[in-house]
């Protein structure tokens, strides 16, 4: 009995700290997109969307609202199209119980011949090497996708259009579908990048132990294992109108994270010409 009731004991305590951690984190909701590109093939709306989705929770930096949620919501308050209204976004942001929204329109969608491959095939056959065109043929994909969208995050809070920008997104496929699916996919990349410019990643190496380099920052600003940081040191102050708005910085190389706890994480350098100090600055690349 006392054995099961340390193991019941544990489990709460994992599964509290997990919530914590969860908890910790801002919570976005992606809107339904609307497709205004002409692109008619594939529902290249809902793969945007689905790709978006997978990014930002892939990321560890934020809890996204699952799309069956957000469907829920969107029917319930008997919404349609939200995508260009930010004051419709921040309502259905707050049922969703969403930190940010963000909401946007795919404005270009484009799948076509990839000319690399094209050129490698004519080149090929005017060599008459076959053995080319047909190279070509089985490892350059034969279709380039080409997609971008225009988007705004809200503050759900405020009320405030916090970041507004466009976000593109190229890549090559095997076909038709899958050069979409990829281009779609940089495009949720680039995205990312925009939305950690609203809360960017800073840390402070806390402590040095050997090889082991320990910064003040963990799970909870979604470090993970693998992530590879830039270090930099501060030297002199910037001063704009008598004010110190920063501190100039001289970026000293990368260390890469190898262990991660809820608010630390150990990190060490791949290059033994990195030579890093307590005090130093660490940012993502």
């Amino acid at each position: 009995m006392l054995k099961k009731f340390f193991a019941l004991m544990m489990a709460f305590v994992i599964v509290c700290s997990l919530n914590f951690c969860e908890a910790s984190k801002k919570i976005v909701a992606v809107m339904p997109l609307e497709n205004i590109s002409g692109y008619d093939e594939e529902k290249v709306a809902e793969i945007m969307t689905e790709q978006l989705i997978v990014a930002i929770h892939s990321s560890g930096l934020y809890t996204v609202v699952e799309r069956a949620q957000m469907g829920t919501v969107l029917k319930e308050q008997g919404f349609q199209n939200i995508a260009v209204d930010p004051s419709k976004a921040v309502e259905l942001g707050k049922l969703s119980g969403a930190d940010y929204s963000m909401l946007g329109k795919v404005t270009l969608a484009v799948v076509e011949p990839n000319p690399t491959a094209s050129v490698v095939a004519h080149i090929g056959a005017a060599l008459g090497l076959g053995d080319i065109g047909a190279m070509a043929e089985n490892y350059i994909h034969q279709y380039k996708g080409k997609i971008a969208l225009e988007f705004r995050i809200v503050d759900n809070t405020t009320g405030e259009v916090i970041v507004a920008n466009i976000v593109e997104g190229n890549k090559s496929g095997s076909n038709v579908s899958n050069a979409l699916h990829n281009a779609c996919k940089v495009a949720a990349e680039n995205f990312l990048k925009e939305l950690d410019s609203i809360n960017p990643f800073r840390a402070r190496i806390a402590e040095i132990n050997g090889a082991d380099i320990y910064i003040d920052q963990g799970s909870n600003a979604g470090l993970r294992v693998g992530e590879m940081l830039i270090v930099a040191r501060e030297s002199e102050p910037i001063v704009v109108n008598g004010k110190v708005v920063a501190m100039k910085q001289t970026e000293l190389g990368k260390i890469k994270v190898v262990n991660v706890g809820q608010d630390y994480a150990i990190c060490r350098t791949e290059n033994s010409s990195v030579t890093v100090h307590r005090g130093d600055v660490v940012k993502r690349s």
